[in-house]
């Protein structure tokens, strides 16, 4: 995938390349650092009926949402991530080699702390700014009166002493479960409909609406953090939505500043566009082509 992208009269190119068992992201040719930076320099947000699991789904899914908002926040917490997971994996090993005394232990478990506090301090922030944005546009796309709450429920902590020896003691829980039992990869962004797990008691529709919210607080955030307009890319966003919370959905599309794309097989339900107006586009056999204004649906 190739995108040219314009930012304050500055251009540049962006290639991302996916393969089985490789990618590859360049920046203007040359090779990013990381997939990190590449998705750094331009800020993409993205809603897709896949993302009904950031409700309905395991908690992987919601903190994915927590790590990808506070990549933005606080850029050194994906690298804080990555080597957090390494030093698990490291301590797993070492753990079905030699067992809760096998060497090496504390050295992986010292890197896991000193790593895995970082993240969870950053996926703190994280949820508190996701959690003070959905408090504001929840009741805007929402039915009048339905309640959301979200919380940070930390599966771990961030104190360094208390995280260190709580490692060592769970070695021979952790050796006979295969995964260690206590630490940030245990994390859950909480959601609470009524007072009820959103997770196993939302409808479909309501999923879909919270999903939704949730992807326009990450937008926030990810706006604040940057001081730019991410790009939004919406997909099916009018699906098992009701008249009403169709319309106030693209009331807020019609307030975007940033460049909106949404894909739709019900183009009428779409309003007229934000500043930049609306343009409309069909796919037929594979081939883009634009469709003229009057000509939509």
């Amino acid at each position: 995938m190739l995108a040219s992208v314009s930012e304050g009269g500055v251009s540049r190119e962006q290639r991302a390349e996916l393969a089985s068992r490789a990618r590859r992201f360049t920046i203007d040719g040359q090779r990013a650092r990381s997939a990190a930076a590449h998705a750094l320099a331009t800020p993409v947000v993205v809603f897709h009926p896949g993302d009904l699991e950031l409700v309905a789904g395991a908690a992987t899914s919601r903190r994915r949402l927590l790590d990808r908002v506070a990549l933005h926040r606080d850029p050194a917490s994906g690298e804080a991530r990555r080597r957090y997971a390494e030093a698990l994996r490291e301590r797993k090993a070492l753990l079905e080699r030699g067992g809760p005394t096998a060497l090496g232990l504390s050295e992986f478990e010292e890197v896991a702390v000193r790593h895995g506090v970082a993240l969870a301090r950053a996926r703190r922030g994280a949820a508190g700014a996701l959690a003070e944005r959905l408090g504001a546009l929840f009741p805007g796309v929402a039915p009048p009166g339905l309640e959301l709450v979200a919380a940070y429920e930390p599966g771990g902590v961030e104190d360094v002493v208390a995280f260190r020896d709580e490692l060592a003691r769970r070695r021979g829980q952790d050796e006979r479960r295969g995964s260690a039992s206590f630490g940030p990869h245990r994390d859950e962004l909480a959601l609470a409909l009524e007072g009820r797990p959103a997770r196993t008691h939302a409808s479909q529709g309501q999923q879909r609406l919270l999903a939704l919210a949730l992807t326009l607080a990450e937008l926030d955030c990810v706006r604040e953090a940057r001081a730019v307009e991410p790009l939004l890319l919406l997909d099916d966003v009018s699906s098992e939505l009701d008249p009403a919370r169709t319309e106030a959905v693209h009331g807020l599309l019609e307030r975007a500043v940033g460049q909106v794309f949404v894909t739709t097989t019900r183009p009428e339900l779409i309003g007229g566009g934000g500043a930049g107006g609306r343009r409309d586009f069909v796919v037929e056999r594979g081939a883009v082509r634009e469709v003229l204004a009057g000509r939509a649906g």
